[in-house]
């Protein structure tokens, strides 16, 4: 969560500016559309109320306002931006403007109201600007209006501006009611954008933890963006794993007279844990030496973030000398966090000798960055972890196939050639049938081989390309083992996240695989379709089928004799297989799987 009124300012004047620049165009954008509405509106309020003797004067003025407001409106629709002197020179328009709704108009009954609500805009045009100064400098300038008259009036020129006596009293009242406003809204503005350089600060920060990256990469890019943002020189996290209690220390540093930060990965001996996991009096805090330390007062003074009020609470304790020997420091700036409950981590962050903002503004963004960012990390570690996982039992997967399958193979071929050497001299015509022998299973085994290297394949799907692609590999086997192999679908598209329609065609690959082993088949079909809110791959052949006979489900298959590999892929992705067999009549696999909420489902004829 964000707290916005313990921003600090220096922390976050460079997202400011960034924000300034990068939202400007849309800002001024909008304010231009609302200045041609009120530009409409005041000329129909004023030329109702306009006295005679200021007619000519108003209509030409009315209608300057309108084409000027036309064309600025134009204009920051086409041009990338106005430039600080552009935009100097709208807001100084714009107060002239509200300057002569107070001369032409500002003692009409009834004026009071749309006054304001010119005033009011060009406050909020100043507030979304420059803040609460450029609202306060607006407001200065309307302010000074009541002076303007006597002021004249002692040049001998009160017939430019004559005031009525009751004037100067409503004139004072309305400068103090729009000192008060400027302040209210300058203030709202300037906290407004505050918030959001504070929030794209926290996101900028969040766009490191990227689990496109390595883990490492991203914890590099991370400990550089906080010695950046903190301006620090060193950093150190940390990270202890909840149930193995194993810790590593991840240590980042800047090189003297570089940008760059150089990270160093060790893992943490038992004896060194407690050297970062001491207690400390807060989550989040700042500690610096005492002003005027004592002899041999090791204390610290600390500014901590109370855990349950959010609230900044100062506080005094010692930092463990084991700690202070081998990190020394002035100042400090640390944080703890626990991610992934008893299959997490929990980790201590220490920023040494943060040079940037007042020490408030340093504990609560590193508190809400922790918030963010921690979550963030973890999810890339886990990430990583899986993936390693995933390509270690696909490592053990192809070695099981390699094993069970082409070097058997390669040692049954080496055992026939050695028997047909030991018989060519006596019986050549045996030679010929074992040659033979020979071929066919390396023919078989070069099949095996295509096949798993098909399957190897990285596949790039969409849901325009997926029918079509199932439909290839149908084609595909058909071409390489000659069985007879139709594929049916009549969805034209389908809206199903990537890695789903990567696993249906791994188990469509897989199950054509186990027909061409095992079922001796003269032809296969193979069909795709949406049926009562599932998406359904069937695949059947007239081959011999199973052993079982009748139809098995997904629960009934657990405990029964089935293809392994297809169980434990559409168990993965939540689908349910089901099996029909008939004994040397062949087989049907489906694999339903449930069409997620809310996807658009577009079906069409496919021929």
């Amino acid at each position: 969560m964000i707290h916005a009124g313990a921003i600090g300012y220096p922390l976050v004047e460079g997202f400011r500016a960034r924000i300034v620049t990068t939202e400007g165009q849309r800002r001024e954008q909008t304010l231009a559309s609302v200045r041609f509405v009120l530009a409409i509106g005041l000329a129909v309020y004023l030329l109702r109320v306009v006295q005679p003797a200021y007619a000519q004067f108003t209509y030409r003025s009315v209608l300057a306002y309108i084409v000027y407001s036309l064309l600025l409106l134009v204009l920051v629709r086409t041009r990338q931006d106005l430039g600080l002197a552009g935009r100097l020179c709208v807001h100084a328009v714009d107060t002239l403007s509200a300057t002569l709704i107070f001369w032409l108009g500002g003692s009409a009954a009834g004026g009071l109201l749309f006054e304001n609500v010119f005033l009011i805009f060009v406050l909020l045009a100043a507030a979304y600007r420059w803040g609460l100064r450029g609202t306060l400098a607006t407001s200065g300038v309307w302010i000074l209006l009541p002076m303007a008259p006597k002021a004249l009036a002692t040049v001998g020129l009160e017939h430019v501006w004559p005031l009525p006596p009751d004037e100067s009293q409503r004139f004072l009242i309305q400068a103090l009611t729009l000192l008060v406003t400027a302040c209210v809204v300058g203030y709202l503005g300037e906290r407004e954008t505050d918030l959001r350089a504070y929030t794209s600060l926290i996101a900028d920060v969040m766009a490191k933890a990227r689990s496109e990256t390595g883990f490492r990469e991203t914890m590099q890019a991370v400990m550089d963006a906080l010695l950046d943002l903190f301006d620090a020189d060193r950093a150190v996290l940390a990270v202890r794993q909840t149930g193995s209690g194993r810790a590593f220390l991840w240590e980042a540093e800047r090189q003297p007279g570089t940008p760059k930060t150089v990270v160093h990965l060790s893992e943490l001996e038992s004896f060194q844990k407690e050297r970062y996991f001491f207690p400390v009096p807060g989550r989040t805090f700042y500690a610096s030496r005492r002003s005027v330390p004592r002899q041999g007062d090791k204390r610290f003074q600390l500014l901590v973030r109370d855990a349950e009020s959010n609230r900044l609470v100062n506080a005094s304790c010692p930092l463990p000398d084991y700690f202070l020997t081998w990190h020394p420091l002035t100042s400090l700036l640390a944080t703890a966090n626990t991610s992934g409950g008893r299959d997490g981590w929990s980790s201590r962050l220490f920023l040494f000798d943060p040079r940037i903002g007042d020490r408030g503004a340093k504990v609560c963004l590193l508190h809400d960055l922790a918030e963010e960012l921690a979550p963030a990390v973890y999810s890339v570690y886990r990430l990583r972890r899986l993936r390693s996982r995933a390509v270690s039992m696909e490592r053990a997967r192809i070695a099981r196939e390699l094993h069970d399958g082409v070097i058997q193979t390669l040692i049954g071929v080496e055992m026939e050639i050695a028997a047909a050497h030991r018989q060519a001299s006596s019986d050549p015509s045996c030679m010929a049938d074992g040659l033979r022998s020979i071929d066919g299973r390396l023919r078989q085994e070069i099949l095996n081989v295509r096949d798993l290297v098909q399957r190897m394949k990285p596949l790039e799907l969409d849901g325009r390309q997926f029918p079509d692609c199932l439909a290839l590999v149908v084609d595909k086997f058909r071409r390489d083992t000659g069985i007879c192999a139709r594929f049916v679908s009549d969805v034209r598209q389908i809206a199903l996240p990537r890695y789903l329609m990567y696993e249906l065609t791994r188990i469509l690959q897989e199950a054509l695989v186990n027909v061409r082993k095992h079922s001796h088949a003269r032809s296969v079909l193979v069909r795709f379709a949406a049926e009562g809110g599932l998406w359904k791959l069937v695949i059947e052949d007239d081959g011999r089928g199973f052993e079982f006979s009748g139809r098995l489900s997904q629960a009934e298959l657990e405990t029964a004799r089935g293809p392994l590999v297809l169980k434990e892929r559409v168990r993965s992705i939540g689908g349910e297989l089901a099996i029909e067999s008939i004994p040397g009549h062949g087989a049907r696999l489906e694999v339903a799987l449930p069409q997620a909420h809310g996807y658009e489902k577009v079906y069409g004829q496919k021929s």
